[in-house]
């Protein structure tokens, strides 16, 4: 039976944003229609990022194929070009302006990834207010970071896959946003309201859709199966442990720790309450789905809050550069 379309409602008037009964009914129905969403109606991939997705890297000439595929994207090149030259990639006193430069001082792993992801996020963006596009992206670069980190310490999976999939993790979460605008909104004001981590008010009010909607879509853009699997995949009780759905679990966890989102934003107001995305410790689960040791645990989250300022400034980048 063909799925059912829902029609999208028209985001809450802001004058009833906040209101428990608006948000409450809105989170509800995301909850019980997760199944009949119309895939129909979901984001297209572009042929581009299919085509990035396939590529291996490490073939001779794969530089050169992957300017050729993006130089005919400008918006692309430019947020590349912007990247090689900020404080996370850049080189005091000197300026990269070509996509060849910039594709040598980001690494081109990291940059067929970024543009992965940045293709993938593209269609949905629109739907997204500007807090929630850069509070996404940064949560994203941090999550991405430390998985490829966590990956590398345990050897169980492709630490670039990682990179990836950390990258994509809330792509589930956007493309909710998409469908029903207000649904972030709704999620962070009954944190908010709840005292309650964002991430569990999300989990619980709105997990399976977020969840099929991300298995969905990347299905639809056939992503390959262990990456749809990691992403889309929450439930601790069926995850292997150090397994890719585990250490992308294990780093979402490890991007929310208080040191690196306060680091973030240590010089500006940040665009969400830190009580509500942030945690003082990670969650005992964290130990049982990862076999790192705590003291192992500490030292990734140091290196990932070191590297704040960085990753802060290439998500204001991504952000700018429409």
């Amino acid at each position: 039976m063909a799925a059912a379309v829902i029609s999208a409602p028209a985001a809450a008037p802001q004058d009833r944003l906040g209101d428990p009964t608006i948000e409450g009914q809105l989170l509800e129905s995301l909850q019980h229609q997760a199944e009949s969403f119309d895939p129909a109606r979901l984001p297209r991939l572009s042929p581009l990022a299919a085509r990035l997705s396939g590529m291996n890297v490490n073939e001779f000439g794969s530089a050169r194929e992957f300017c050729r595929l993006i130089e005919h994207e400008p918006a692309l090149v430019a947020r590349l070009i912007g990247l090689a030259n900020s404080v996370a990639f850049g080189v005091p006193g000197r300026r990269f302006n070509t996509l060849e430069q910039a594709l040598t001082r980001i690494g081109l792993h990291q940059s067929a990834q970024i543009c992965f992801a940045l293709l993938c996020s593209q269609a949905m963006e629109n739907a997204l207010a500007p807090r929630w596009r850069s509070v996404l992206w940064v949560h994203a670069l941090c999550t991405a970071a430390t998985a490829n980190k966590l990956a590398r310490e345990l050897k169980s999976c492709d630490a670039n896959d990682a990179y990836l999939g950390g990258l994509i993790y809330d792509i589930g979460l956007m493309a909710l946003e998409s469908v029903r605008p207000g649904t972030l909104d709704a999620i962070a004001a009954t944190a908010e309201t709840e005292e309650r981590p964002i991430r569990e008010v999300e989990d619980e009010r709105v997990g399976a859709a977020r969840d099929h909607l991300a298995r969905t879509l990347l299905s639809n853009w056939s992503m390959p199966a262990p990456i749809i699997d990691a992403v889309s995949c929450r439930t601790l009780s069926v995850m292997a442990q150090d397994s890719m759905p585990a250490i992308l679990w294990c780093a979402d966890q490890m991007a929310r720790s208080r040191n690196l989102v306060e680091g973030i934003y240590l010089d500006e107001t940040p665009p969400l309450p830190l009580h509500i995305c942030t945690q003082a410790a990670l969650p005992d689960a964290f130990y049982v789905v990862c076999s790192l040791a705590p003291d192992d645990a500490i030292k990734i989250e140091a290196r990932v809050a070191s590297q704040v300022q960085a990753l802060r400034a290439m998500a204001s980048l991504i952000t700018q550069i429409r």
